[in-house]
């Protein structure tokens, strides 16, 4: 059986670069995601169980992807985790996501409520053919030093 999969949209590198560093050992498919358009492009190819969506996101690009993503996978069981600074001014509609988290997260608390929450989300009947996750390839190449080596 193949693992849930998440997706990270985060546009700050190092907080991106974190938060896969952390999910990556969990027993999760991890993938991340810069920009919106980078994320439209990503769902396009691949069911996830959880979506860690970034508010805060420049020029209101939280809000693009929730609405494409939403217009593109009606029939999507995504939970959408939306992650926000709780001083900064957001838009979140709460029908769009399934939770809320403010910033600063504790990390173990986040690793734990990921893992739940993307092992509650049943896959879908007739998934896409997802392509590897980027923690697959980042496993592999930690392994061999040389993603083509096996």
């Amino acid at each position: 059986m193949n693992e849930p999969r998440v997706l990270i949209i985060e546009s700050n590198d190092a907080l991106r670069v974190m938060l896969f560093t952390i999910l990556r050992h969990q027993p999760l498919g991890v993938d991340a995601a810069a920009t919106a358009e980078e994320a439209l492009e990503r769902v396009s190819k691949c069911d996830y169980a959880l979506i860690i969506l970034d508010m805060d996101l420049p020029d209101g690009e939280a809000d693009v992807f929730l609405m494409q993503f939403r217009e593109d996978r009606p029939q999507a069981t995504t939970f959408v985790l939306a992650v926000r600074d709780p001083k900064g001014e957001s838009s979140i509609d709460p029908a769009q996501v399934a939770a809320v988290l403010n910033k600063p997260l504790e990390v173990d608390t986040l690793a734990e409520v990921v893992r739940e929450c993307a092992a509650a989300v049943l896959p879908p009947e007739d998934p896409l053919p997802c392509p590897p996750a980027d923690s697959d390839v980042r496993s592999r190449m930690d392994r061999s030093g040389s993603f083509y080596t096996n």
